[in-house]
């Protein structure tokens, strides 16, 4: 198992462990559904619209990396 990371514009940085940066990824999809990334907007985001599931999506293909 390796340890994976990504860091959102807000600076919190979440980290995931997994076979593989795909296994990663997908855990970490998995994790950010409708109602996290809405927590999440909420106590991180104040005052900005919250960001759509496939956005979000979009942003952990391109952010996870390697620890």
């Amino acid at each position: 198992m390796q340890n994976f990371s990504m860091t959102c514009s807000c600076g919190e940085t979440m980290t995931m462990e997994a076979e593989n940066r795909e296994e990663a990824v997908a855990k970490f999809k998995a994790m950010m559904t409708e109602d996290a990334i809405k927590d999440h907007m909420t106590q991180k985001h104040s005052g900005m619209p919250v960001m759509s599931v496939a956005d979000c999506h979009a942003q952990i293909e391109k952010d996870v990396k390697a620890m």
